[in-house]
């Protein structure tokens, strides 16, 4: 298998292939085993391949629950369904080579062979290279890398680096937290009038029954187009939780607009067919304020809890009241973790 400095699977490239450096490094993340088989080295980086190797069992039982069903989920649904695929890629956040963080930048693709699927093999090519770690399984998938090597002020190191020389020592993954999405789905309607608001629910994780008591709604009225002279409306409002969530969970509200018919007020957009607030998930959103013995200070509401900030479903027309929806919660999955191989 020729590999090309880049991080597609498909692509065959052209110049150069890389420096093929066998590793053979094996290892498990969210209970899944994965394998690097061999790292290829270029004159502005390296490529590798996580080869993971895949529970034919649960891939089956997630086909039988989704294959019928699939067209008539809603974004909720698939969402959730998405989560729960036997494949997630590699939630990689840093990648170092021979003790050195690589440069930012750094592009990875991903496909699945699932033989019995009904579908075209993309990764024949891949199986066929790393025949002998796959030739006891039958599902797979591969991601794709391709890392740009840390600076270097060296000439020598430069020199190695251009000639393809230089021996890859050492690969650091840094794993990102995962957070599961858990779905509420609640809608309630806020007025920029109300002083308060409160809202309950239970968390699907931990059965503890959380109350938000909203609070400080403000109707904010965002101009569009070069004119200005159409608008659209949201409410923003504060809100504290009783109890705490557990710590790495957060909430997330759906501020965002879909549609697909000009509305009442003739207000159609050519360039877009959606419009989202940035801001609608569980998180400090005020500024912190240093106080004289330069401890951080949070903001905090009516209930001495701390404030967070949410945005309501955005509209065409000001009404006396808007439509929020708390989507659902974020819930810890994985914590981070390194991975060290040399």
């Amino acid at each position: 298998m020729k590999i090309y400095y880049n991080s597609s699977l498909w692509d065959k490239g052209n110049g150069l292939g890389g420096v093929r450096q066998k590793v053979n490094w094996h290892f498990k993340y969210a209970g899944t085993r994965h394998c690097i088989p061999v790292i290829y080295r270029f004159s502005k980086g390296i490529v590798f391949d996580v080869i993971t190797f895949l529970d034919e069992t649960k891939l089956r039982a997630f086909f039988e629950k989704y294959e019928a069903i699939e067209e008539t989920l809603t974004p909720l649904q698939q969402r959730c369904a998405e989560q729960e695929h036997p494949y997630q890629p590699m939630p990689i956040n840093e990648i170092w080579i021979n003790g050195k963080q690589a440069e930012s930048g750094y592009s990875s693709s991903s496909a699945i062979s699932i033989p019995w699927a009904r579908q075209e093999d993309e990764l024949i090519f891949v199986r066929k290279a790393y025949s002998l770690i796959l030739k006891d399984t039958d599902c797979f998938a591969c991601e794709r890398f391709c890392v740009p090597y840390p600076k270097t002020n060296f000439k020598v190191q430069k020199m190695l680096r251009f000639l393809r020389l230089n021996k890859v020592s050492s690969v650091k993954l840094s794993m990102c937290p995962v957070q599961w999405f858990s779905p509420l789905d609640i809608h309630f309607r806020i007025s920029d009038k109300e002083s308060q608001k409160k809202i309950c629910f239970e968390h699907p994780k931990t059965g503890i029954k959380h109350t938000l008591y909203f609070q400080n709604a403000e109707l904010v009225k965002l101009p569009m187009g070069e004119d200005g002279n159409r608008s659209f409306y949201a409410v923003q409002a504060m809100y504290e939780i009783e109890p705490a969530l557990p710590q790495g969970d957060s909430l997330q509200f759906n501020s965002s607009i879909q549609y697909t018919e000009i509305p009442e007020d003739g207000f159609s957009p050519t360039a877009a067919s959606s419009i989202g607030i940035i801001g609608g998930a569980h998180g400090p959103t005020a500024i912190f304020v240093t106080a004289k013995n330069k401890e951080e200070t949070v903001p905090r509401g009516v209930h001495g809890l701390p404030l967070y900030s949410c945005f309501s479903v955005p509209g065409f027309s000001k009404e006396d009241a808007l439509h929020f929806v708390l989507e659902g919660i974020n819930i810890k999955h994985c914590d981070s973790k390194e991975y060290n191989f040399q």
